[in-house]
């Protein structure tokens, strides 16, 4: 991707925060019977910031201007946006330093052993580009198998999207996915140099009509933890809480745990799965 792209992203996603914020909660006294606008105008954007609205027109246009830190701040507060919405407009306008794009081809041999040792939670290892790059047997047997997907079946964005029928059935899947590509979306702008993010949105937004929906929001969000619910074929019900722990330095691999949540059955669930396994295996 480009400067173009990413100036086409910052445009769109102002114009979609615009678009959500009405003139009342913005503070301004007009009957919104009479609008045909939804959310607010550009000239009261532009005003409430106290900026031009030539300027302003400029940035929705995704014309190559240059934005202060300070006009971005007062956009801020004009579209009362999020931390992770500032965060993300910083990037858009390039006020925030962009990683730099590599690849790591590897993984200490230690985490394969401690992805084995997790015992009866699933676990695996996440590359940069959200590839699934290594796993421990419980994974297999609760998120399907990862010894036979092939490569783009790997990451876990497109599994989300294209794969959400198979081995494992997610019962909170809108509300997993939805968190999913609103955290996507921020390291989408953080990698905007590199090709390969755009080409899986390509792939995505041509195959999913739930994906295409969800991407034209442009909502972003810097949670990547949550709860995901699975109707697994032979457990049952299986209630997780999922955490993320960095495994490197440079931050290129996170190690992705799925705990039980207590109560819920899970554990006991899980242990009938593994001994279920070595009684077909034996």
């Amino acid at each position: 991707m480009n400067s173009e792209t990413r100036r086409k992203e910052l445009a769109d996603f102002l114009r979609t925060r615009r678009s959500r914020l009405s003139p009342h909660e913005a503070g301004l006294p007009i009957e919104t019977s009479r609008r045909r606008t939804p959310g607010l105008r550009r000239e009261e954007v532009a005003s409430l910031s106290g900026i031009s609205l030539p300027w302003y027109t400029a940035l929705e246009q995704g014309r190559d201007i240059q934005v202060s830190e300070q006009v971005l701040e007062s956009l801020v507060r004009t579209l009362q946006l999020s931390s992770d919405e500032r965060n993300h407009l910083f990037v858009l306008a390039n006020h925030a330093v962009l990683p730099h794009v590599t690849v790591d081809a590897s993984i200490s041999p230690a985490i394969q052993r401690i992805l084995d040792r997790m015992g009866t939670y699933p676990a695996y290892v996440l590359d940069k580009r959200w590839n699934v790059f290594a796993w421990n047997q419980m994974t297999n047997k609760v998120c399907g198998n990862f010894n036979q997907a092939k490569e783009i079946e790997r990451n876990i964005l497109w599994r989300m999207f294209m794969m959400k029928d198979k081995e494992a059935r997610i019962v909170n899947w809108e509300n997993v996915a939805t968190l999913l590509l609103a955290h996507f979306r921020s390291r989408y702008a953080l990698y905007i140099n590199d090709s390969w993010y755009q080409e899986l949105v390509n792939m995505l937004y041509n195959s999913s009509e739930e994906f295409r929906e969800w991407w034209g929001r442009h909502d972003v969000s810097g949670n990547s933890e949550g709860e995901k619910v699975i109707q697994h074929p032979q457990a049952g019900l299986l209630t997780f809480r999922y955490n993320n722990f960095k495994v490197s330095e440079s931050g290129e691999f996170v190690l992705r745990v799925f705990t039980p949540i207590e109560n819920t059955g899970t554990d006991e669930r899980l242990e009938d799965l593994v001994s279920e396994f070595h009684s077909i295996t034996q």
